[in-house]
């Protein structure tokens, strides 16, 4: 269990209609080649602040921020850990959103009723999931991220999203396809530029492929949209 988080103490984008803080839990499950945020676990270890601190800043922040946006790595590795960050910032009475990469689906399920907002990345087509993970997790992955993505279409359209970041290698026209059938016309889906780990875009794809991918995505979601 981890004892101290990375944080930001106000973000504009981390959380729809918020001003929020970010808690970042270290620790991911997935090895994604594009991550930003490779380098969370140094960080968290050198910077990192413990509860407390958090507490104590959120407390004297209440004026200006509305939520906390708990993030990764990957939140859901720490059940334990997870629910007392929800239970500590819901007492301060802040919303509480969480972000996942829906491979732990029982916590997701656990986890639904207590906050008020969860977003779901979708990373590629199921077939390549299991690239993105050790061996030992390959098995149960496809069949894990199905039952997260059918949590999150139990809640009201407005308090879940999932999103897809455009890695040049991972996501294409069958990859929009193959995710959009997994989902409900509901539901919020956001398409968002790649970033690497230096926090710095891929070649951007142009103008005319971003509009057919937002297109293609269409065809299955009534709320798509682009974060650049």
């Amino acid at each position: 269990m981890p004892k101290r988080y990375g944080f930001l103490a106000q973000s504009l984008s981390d959380y729809p209609g918020e001003v929020c803080s970010v808690v970042f839990i270290p620790g991911c499950n997935f090895h994604c080649p594009y991550c930003h945020n490779k380098t969370l676990a140094d960080d968290v270890q050198r910077d990192g602040l413990e509860l407390p601190a958090i507490e104590a800043y959120l407390q004297k922040a209440r004026k200006l921020i509305s939520g906390v946006c708990i993030s990764g790595g990957e939140s859901t590795l720490y059940p334990s850990d997870l629910m007392l960050l929800i239970e500590r910032f819901k007492r301060l009475g802040l919303k509480v959103k969480v972000d996942t990469n829906g491979s732990h689906p029982e916590v997701v399920r656990l986890i639904s009723p207590l906050v008020d907002y969860i977003a779901m990345d979708l990373k590629t087509s199921l077939e390549r999931y299991p690239q993105l993970v050790e061996p030992a997790e390959q098995s149960k992955l496809v069949a894990n991220i199905k039952a997260s993505i059918q949590a999150l279409l139990q809640r009201a359209p407005s308090t879940y999203e999932f999103r897809t970041t455009l890695a040049r290698d991972w996501v294409d026209e069958a990859a929009l396809r193959n995710l959009g059938s997994l989902i409900h016309p509901s539901a919020y889906w956001y398409l968002q530029r790649c970033y690497s780990a230096q926090n710095k875009p891929e070649t951007p794809q142009d103008g005319e492929t971003i509009e057919r991918y937002l297109a293609i995505a269409k065809n299955y979601c009534n709320n798509v949209f682009f974060r650049p």
